[in-house]
């Protein structure tokens, strides 16, 4: 099979489209699918005069020439000049050059930006003397589904918020807590970085009451500064000792497995506990583990109203780690989970009125769900709004 390159300008491409001479919908083809979004966001991409995938064509010993890779894109464009696609000149980054072409058509563009768009070079690779499965098998190649996850996109959205979770993530993987050995996962897919950017917009915000979706870490991840450096030390020192806590538990023969939502419960926790002592108890983690394991196997002691209690908190979190780990109510039972049993265990302070909730658990254990529920919902408590060492982060 021979390959051809050239650089035929959007014009010369929508002529012979227009001609018949070029087939946009061959045989293997799907058809055309892209919604107004994607086709807006390939016009703005001309408009700025930003790359564009080459376009692959077959061309048959008769000469007759279709679109092997490209069809969205040429479609789109296609579209584009004949007055069926509106600029969006809110795309993000904004460019307040194209901001001024917003809702215009392609027949409305001023004669120099119209003139851009005709000669915008859209590269064409030309397949020549193959055999027949040859074209077919390279479009199943350029076609492979490879579905980027959500901190894969912004791992390409470059500015300082990026920048600072990137290396904050080596620093944590070189300190030995970001590894599988420890948390039980990889960075595959960069999980580890995802992690640490929720805990960072978390403290950014003060609040556990936001659900940090894909759509609020990207909006950090674009403006300009990044996160706060009271935020990321706050993050590095929680994860630190969140790492003593792990090798605690790992000298006393206990394996600690996390999931991203869980993860992320302890390094907050650790991060706006500073507060309240310097000195978190060295094996909170590995007591909490010990009868967290204990509670699903039903080994767990219940011979008192207080170990009672402590099984139905643990029940909580455990049932909010193993589903919707990311949604609030999860998040916020989680944490309060953490706090009533370090009161429980350990005589740890109690926070906004989170020992009077403890005393009504004890008292009905069998009620914990719905004690829990209506201390969360209650205006007076306010848990979940990051307590003051967050605030003063």
């Amino acid at each position: 099979m021979k390959i051809e390159k050239s650089d035929p300008q959007l014009e010369t491409l929508m002529s012979r489209v227009r001609a018949d001479e070029l087939d946009l919908q061959p045989d293997f083809q799907r058809g055309e699918v892209w919604d107004s979004k994607r086709r807006q966001r390939l016009v703005d991409t001309v408009l700025r005069g930003w790359y564009v995938p080459a376009v692959h064509i077959v061309r048959s010993p008769e000469g007759e020439e279709e679109v092997l890779d490209g069809q969205q894109r040429l479609a789109a464009i296609r579209a584009f000049f004949d007055d069926k696609v509106r600029i969006d000149g809110t795309i993000e980054p904004q460019d307040p050059n194209i901001k001024q072409l917003h809702g215009l058509k392609y027949s409305q563009l001023p004669e120099q930006k119209r003139r851009a768009v005709n000669r915008f070079v859209l590269q064409t690779i030309t397949l020549t003397d193959y055999s027949p499965e040859e074209p077919n098998e390279l479009f199943f190649r350029l076609n492979q589904a490879y579905n980027l996850t959500p901190p894969e996109k912004r791992n390409a959205l470059r500015g300082d918020a990026r920048d600072q979770v990137k290396a904050l993530v080596t620093r944590l993987t070189e300190n030995g807590l970001l590894t599988r050995d420890k948390i039980g996962f990889s960075n595959g897919r960069l999980a580890y970085d995802d992690i640490v950017a929720r805990a960072c917009v978390t403290l950014e915000n003060s609040t556990l009451r936001t659900h940090i979706n894909n759509s609020v870490v990207e909006t950090f991840y674009r403006q300009e500064g990044g996160f706060r450096g009271t935020v990321m030390e706050a993050v590095e020192n929680a994860s630190r000792r969140l790492l003593a806590q792990i090798d605690t538990a790992n000298a006393s023969g206990q394996k600690i497995r996390f999931n991203k939502g869980t993860l992320q419960t302890w390094i907050i926790f650790f991060a706006w506990t500073s507060s309240i002592s310097d000195e978190t108890p060295s094996d909170l983690l590995n007591c909490f583990e010990q009868d967290r394991s204990q509670v699903r196997t039903g080994e767990f002691d219940i011979s008192s109203a207080e170990l009672q209690a402590r099984m139905q908190i643990l029940r909580l979190y455990d049932d909010r780690a193993s589903y919707r780990v990311t949604d609030v109510s999860s998040v916020l039972i989680r944490d309060l989970a953490l706090q009533l049993y370090a009161q429980s265990v350990f005589g740890w302070p109690a926070l906004r009125k989170s020992d009077v909730l403890l005393d009504e658990i004890i008292t009905h254990p069998d009620q914990a769900q719905t004690l829990v529920a209506r201390f969360l919902d209650a205006d007076t408590v306010g848990w979940g709004s990051l307590h003051s060492s967050s605030s003063g982060l």
